[in-house]
């Protein structure tokens, strides 16, 4: 009998830079839509608000739009056997909104808008890249476990736990959403 590989969200390092090279392909993917879509509304609208006269709560609610179908998509699809390429396509995915929000600053400020993307953006990013791994790391235990569960007789994935785990990141969301908001609302002159 041929011995299948799954891919699992163990703590194994190796698949933590598999997850952040994926990301790090969906990064220069952003680079080059924010270059070549950069009058698009959705960029405006849900990327990058606050560099198109958006508000407080249309950069809340472009962050926490993101992120919470971002989230919905990993869980919906973490209860699935087939989870595990669609969580590599959602870390390329969030990699290139990531990458698309910075590129539309250059774009837009030019050099002037380094000191706002090192000090406002770069952290945000850098939760968010961390949310959206967490995310993809639950999504393929779940969907390895259920896998492997089904060919073998294993146990199937703890629900509430998982349920609780995506709850916790949600929340994250929602911090990250404020804070967002609150740092580009005192700090949009520098922009």
């Amino acid at each position: 009998m041929k011995k299948s590989v799954y891919i699992s969200g163990g703590n194994s390092g190796k698949w933590l830079l598999l997850f952040l090279l994926t990301e790090l392909a969906g990064i220069a993917v952003g680079s080059f839509m924010a270059l070549h879509f950069r009058n698009s509304g959705i960029l405006q609208k849900y990327i990058c608000p606050e560099l198109f006269g958006g508000g407080f709560l249309e950069v809340f609610t472009g962050t926490l739009v993101i992120l919470a179908v971002f989230l919905a998509l990993a869980f919906f699809f973490g209860l699935s056997v087939f989870g595990q390429p669609v969580g590599a396509a959602l870390l390329m995915c969030l990699g290139a909104e990531l990458s698309c929000s910075a590129a539309l600053i250059y774009a837009e400020k030019g050099i002037s808008a380094l000191p706002a993307v090192l000090l406002m953006y770069m952290p945000k990013m850098a939760v968010i890249s961390a949310v959206g791994l967490l995310s993809v790391r639950e999504l393929m235990r779940t969907s390895t476990g259920l896998l492997k569960s089904m060919t073998s007789a294993g146990d199937t994935p703890n629900l509430r736990s998982y349920c609780m785990r995506y709850a916790v990141l949600f929340s994250a969301a929602v911090i990250i959403s404020l804070a967002d908001a609150l740092v580009n609302h005192f700090f949009s002159v520098s922009l």
